[in-house]
């Protein structure tokens, strides 16, 4: 099975998860704590009590001679509790308290030292009995040795019990956090669920319900207003696709409907090969304009969703602009019109998509400048590393409601003139500029004409 088949934890089991950890972690710590602050507290006072029970034997054994009664009372006071026991110089008992013979004299008890704080303190086991063993020196001549045993088989029972109570309250602890865990998780998380509920009712025909920031937690209000943001951008997608669908079903019934209007004519009585050769030359050209629609429309469809490919080479400017006019030069003559080529300078761009762009716009401008006009096409550098391309006409401008229109698909500002053109070439202008991350703006005023810029960055971007 693939790692890609496996399915994620739900938000809900991670948080439980993270809660059960750091719980288990910080009880596990608390408990841990607890039970060495115990321990070393009872071994501590154990400790203390030895080293007192060490200092009377000692100062029982300074006296000379020793007095062994003294000493047999003193050894007596803590039998059951404690065992001592005086070893002479070759490590023979010389007295000790009844009981003591379950520790043997040396392999049980550290070496004695002159200081008994610094002798090794161990807990030896002598059947179900637990003892503290210390070894110590007596301070007089001859040395002789003190070994004790306190017996703490209650503090290690005591700590037992504790142990198993503290196990005991780690795993309710752990239960109770789980429950809570999973209660804190799916409450915390309910404002992703109602998030959800008005997602789910959001169809198609509603995509004007965002949802409402004024109840949204802080912690989603990124989310909600990424998501408020898309709805209007498929709002705004389904309003250009509708007008779309409609255009286009507008832009290809004129020429099918010429087509069927002229072959039923033609049909409607016999008529004779030339009349036949003017009705197919008819339909020829609303052929073309079919096929030039859908040609326009395939190319911005590439251009938006699948990318075109782009030969970006370093052109010369002038030379380009030079070409341009030359090639459209008949027709501004026809009408009267100047073109004036302005400017020197080079860019990063594809040539064929940037003699397409520069061919749409001056044929937009050559429709709309008045006879005796002038177009002019320059070049001029722009903020940073970048290149302006200026068309300018003296045409009959454009008003300002118009102008973030322009780029619409099929969009005309006067429907009046829609035989002229497919309403597509400023849509074309503007992908092409887009693909080559580049932009264009258009600046115009009715009666004193229209400004289109074309900037290119320095380097053009590659596919």
């Amino acid at each position: 099975m693939s790692s890609n088949s496996v399915k994620p934890w739900s938000i809900t089991a991670r948080l439980t998860l993270l809660y059960i950890v750091s719980a288990s972690v910080i009880l596990l710590s608390i408990g841990w704590y607890l039970h060495q602050t115990l321990a070393e507290t009872l071994a501590e006072d154990n400790r203390q009590f030895l080293l007192k029970e060490i200092q009377l034997l000692r100062s029982v054994l300074q006296e000379q001679p020793p007095n062994l009664k003294e000493l047999a009372d003193e050894q007596s006071e803590g039998i059951g509790r404690y065992y001592s026991r005086i070893l002479d110089e070759n490590g023979r008992s010389i007295i000790e308290t009844p009981g003591m013979q379950i520790l043997s004299t040396s392999a049980q008890f550290p070496p004695p030292s002159e200081i008994p704080e610094t002798s090794e303190t161990v807990n030896k086991i002598s059947g179900a009995r637990t003892f503290m063993l210390m070894s110590a020196w007596s301070m007089s001549i001859p040395k002789q040795t003190i070994q004790i045993a306190l017996d703490i088989s209650h503090e290690t029972a005591l700590l037992d019990s504790y142990r198993r109570k503290l196990i005991g309250a780690l795993f309710l602890g752990l239960l109770f956090s789980t429950m809570t865990a999973i209660f804190i998780a799916r409450r915390g998380l309910s404002p992703l669920a109602e998030m959800t509920r008005h997602i789910e009712g959001i169809s198609a025909t509603q995509l004007n319900e965002p949802l409402d920031p004024a109840t949204i937690p802080q912690e989603l209000s990124n989310l909600a207003a990424a998501f408020n943001a898309m709805l209007l951008r498929l709002c705004k997608s389904f309003a250009q696709l509708s007008q779309f669908s409609a255009d286009l079903a507008h832009e290809l019934r004129t020429p099918i409907n010429n087509l069927m209007g002229e072959t039923e004519v033609a049909l409607s009585r016999p008529r004779n090969a030339d009349e036949y050769h003017e009705v197919l030359e008819s339909n020829l050209e609303e052929y073309g304009r079919l096929s030039r629609t859908i040609e326009t429309l395939l190319f911005l469809a590439r251009a938006e969703h699948t990318g075109i490919p782009l030969r970006t080479v370093r052109l010369n400017g002038r030379e380009e602009l030079e070409a341009i006019c030359s090639y459209h030069e008949a027709l501004a003559d026809e009408k009267g019109i100047r073109l004036v080529c302005r400017g020197q300078g080079y860019l990063y761009a594809d040539a064929q998509l940037f003699k397409r762009v520069l061919s749409n716009l001056l044929l937009n401008a050559l429709q709309y400048t008045l006879p005796g006009g002038e177009i002019s096409l320059s070049l001029q550098p722009a903020e940073g590393s970048a290149t302006e391309v200026v068309i300018q006409d003296t045409g009959c401008g454009i008003a300002a409601e118009h102008l973030s229109k322009l780029f619409d698909r099929f969009y005309r500002v006067d429907p009046a003139r829609s035989e002229e053109g497919t309403g597509l070439g400023l849509a074309i202008v503007k992908s092409i500029m887009d693909l080559h991350g580049g932009s264009v703006a258009v600046f115009s005023e009715p009666g004193k004409g229209t400004v289109i810029k074309l900037s290119f960055a320095k380097v053009a971007l590659q596919s």
